[in-house]
């Protein structure tokens, strides 16, 4: 509530001609778009894909688990954005409480603002992984919950440097994804017999003739 009256203020401030012509604040900006979409769903499956390779079983919890954090928090911030059907800030003459039931799911992108999906993948990211790390090796969980949400907090950045989102947009985006990962965190580490677990990080390294393949077994009891 407090971001949504902020709204209008922060958009003036952000969008000035002192940010946006500073090369610090430009670069965070360059760096945080990316790194919300597509980067943190790709990161997340590299951690994945190389923890499994290389036997690094706290890598790859914390590759799933942001895999699962972005997948389960963007179906949520996208049915949000289809129903409140908000004007994104660089679309709406300054104005921040448009707003229209199911606009954004029949007129699209320019009525999509809230949540920012951005925002929503870089803080379920990096909810997801901290959680993980500070579970699996807990001596590594200050630094790289340091790294992930500063990048995450520089995707929130970016995507009003951009005029694409308001604050309360950015605000919204990173309160899903992070209540999503460490919902699904609680829930994974409540549970003796996870399945998903059982299944997703359990690798096979079958040889072949022309090199290796790395498999996934299910075991029935």
């Amino acid at each position: 509530g407090l971001a949504y009256l902020a709204d209008e203020a922060a958009r003036d401030a952000v969008r000035g001609t002192g940010p946006q012509g500073n090369a610090l604040l430009d670069g965070i900006a360059s760096y945080g778009n990316p790194f919300g979409s597509p980067g943190a769903l790709m990161l997340s499956a590299a951690m994945y894909g190389g923890g499994l390779v290389t036997k690094r079983p706290a890598i790859a919890a914390s590759g799933l688990r942001g895999i699962e954090a972005i997948a389960v928090s963007g179906v949520v911030t996208g049915l949000i954005k289809a129903a409140a059907g908000r004007t994104r800030p660089d679309s709406s003459f300054g104005d921040h409480a448009q707003f229209k039931w199911m606009r954004g799911h029949y007129e699209g992108g320019d009525y999509r603002s809230m949540p920012s999906g951005h925002a929503t993948a870089a803080f379920a990211f990096a909810t997801a992984v901290h959680l993980e790390v500070k579970r699996r090796a807990p001596a590594h969980a200050r630094w790289v919950g340091a790294v992930s949400y500063a990048s995450a907090a520089a995707t929130a950045y970016a995507r009003m440097h951009d005029d694409r989102h308001w604050l309360s947009d950015v605000v919204v985006g990173a309160g899903i994804g992070s209540v999503t990962a460490a919902a699904i965190h609680r829930w994974h580490a409540t549970r003796r017999a996870d399945p998903i677990d059982g299944f997703f990080l359990r690798p096979v390294l079958q040889p072949r003739r022309d090199g290796a393949a790395v498999g996934l077994s299910l075991s029935f009891r």
